[in-house]
């Protein structure tokens, strides 16, 4: 549930369960500006704020500091360790009501917790409230605790929790997974959590740090990760038949580590020297299995790869939260290859506020077999920004099997989208040699 975060204005509910049970890769679908982003930079801001309190709290109780002080901020603050940065853009113009973000886990250590950041003057005060039952109106806080900060125990009367329930609600919030892991963490696929291609190399270096210290690890469990990021690049086939390494390679800064992809005794290519779309698979396979979160978020993970290669990483993104590797997968996507049974669509009304509609999706296998029982038998995938692939034999009987211009126009009186290529459009409109047909 999100309330005045952005652009999402009213208490806004989003579902990630199926019939009660926790959806394996929620998928976001909507258009530019629907509000995709803010939906994930809502979940990230709860994780940082429910930590940032918990420890705030349990440090000032030590200290004998209060805890109301030590959950409130001066607009500005910024805190790198936590990424909190304490400023009026969250908020819808104009709003500065309490913003509010709440979450329901299946964790029994957490259940269900709220996180409030209401503005007061110069300050804006924090506060982390655990539910332990519903209250009438899911966003009613009791009188006492609306200009409160510090952690709470919400059970109607406001109290507070008990110093024994700090450190284990604290652990199971920023470890999920155990020591060294973390809650949340976000890729962003347009950017490929790494720098653009010719501007160094790909991959950024805490990452490429990271899968260095998978390889070389003496922990069964590292290793593991190291063998299972491997055999996953295998599946790729343009990738399948080189031998994968990663090792320190010297630069004019010192030395940095960097994957290398070799066909022994023929050629070995640094990560910087694959395509496009084969950098694009490294990294969102390096970035779920080095992440140690228990939720991971990618945005657009279809960017650069062929539509046969995002069904692999579909597939890869899936297993990898069936073998427990990472708990929870959100997806923000515009193709419809990762869709799971249902579907999280994200619009904005005409007042500018996002809305989210839980619908059912329609299999994409599901679709491909009945086309193919229709004689359909190859898939063919419009892009939202109109690219697409055309089967061989249309290629063929267009004379366009080395590319070229493809106009599109609708056909009179029938209304049906007609394919005319550029010699056919200027016979039509009468720029060729031969006489305009009769359109």
């Amino acid at each position: 549930m999100v309330e005045n975060f952005r652009t999402f204005r009213e208490p806004t509910e989003i579902v990630f369960t199926s019939d009660g049970v926790a959806d394996e890769m929620p998928v976001f679908h909507g258009a530019n500006g629907a509000g995709k982003s803010n939906a994930l930079a809502a979940i990230d801001l709860f994780f940082r704020v429910a930590s940032y309190c918990l420890r705030a709290v349990a440090s000032a109780g030590a200290g004998g500091m209060s805890p109301d002080a030590a959950c409130k901020l001066p607009w500005g603050f910024r805190d790198e360790h936590f990424g909190l940065w304490m400023n009026h853009r969250s908020w819808p113009p104009g709003v500065r009501d309490p913003q509010r973000v709440e979450v329901h886990f299946d964790d029994a250590r957490l259940g269900a917790l709220r996180v409030t950041l209401t503005p007061s003057g110069n300050d804006v005060l924090l506060r982390l409230e655990k539910m332990t039952a519903a209250p009438a109106s899911r966003w009613e806080a009791p009188r006492a605790l609306k200009n409160a900060g510090g952690v709470v125990l919400k059970d109607g009367t406001g109290n507070r929790l008990q110093d024994d329930e700090v450190s284990p609600l604290l652990n199971a919030i920023e470890a999920p997974l155990g020591p060294g892991s973390k809650p949340f963490f976000l890729l962003d696929a347009r950017r490929r959590d790494f720098r653009a291609i010719g501007e160094g190399e790909p991959l950024l270096a805490t990452t490429a740090e990271r899968l260095l210290a998978l390889a070389t690890s003496f922990e069964p469990e590292e290793t593991e990760r190291w063998r299972a990021f491997v055999d996953v690049i295998h599946r790729f086939k343009t990738l399948s038949d080189r031998e994968i390494s990663v090792l320190r390679a010297p630069v004019a800064s010192g030395e940095v580590p960097d994957l290398r992809f070799e066909v022994r005794g023929k050629q070995i290519l640094r990560l910087s020297e694959l395509s496009s779309g084969e950098q694009q698979v490294v990294a969102l396979v390096a970035g779920v299995l080095t992440s140690r979160a228990g939720l991971v978020a990618i945005e657009e993970p279809e960017l650069s790869l062929h539509p046969d290669n995002q069904e692999l990483v579909r597939d890869m993104l899936r297993e990898q939260v069936q073998r427990g590797v990472v708990d929870q997968i959100f997806l923000e996507s515009h193709v419809q290859v990762f869709d799971g049974p249902e579907v999280l669509r994200f619009s904005r009304s005409p007042e500018g506020e996002t809305l989210v509609t839980r619908q059912p999706s329609r299999s994409h296998r599901e679709v491909r077999a009945r086309a193919r029982q229709s004689s359909a038998d190859e898939e063919q995938w419009v892009t939202p920004d109109g690219y697409t692939r055309l089967p061989s034999e249309m290629r063929h009987k267009l004379g366009l099997q080395s590319g070229g211009y493809l106009w599109f126009l609708r056909s009179r009186p029938e209304g049906r989208w007609e394919a005319w290529t550029e010699a056919e459009l200027d016979d039509l409109l009468g720029l060729g040699d031969t006489p305009p047909k009769d359109a």
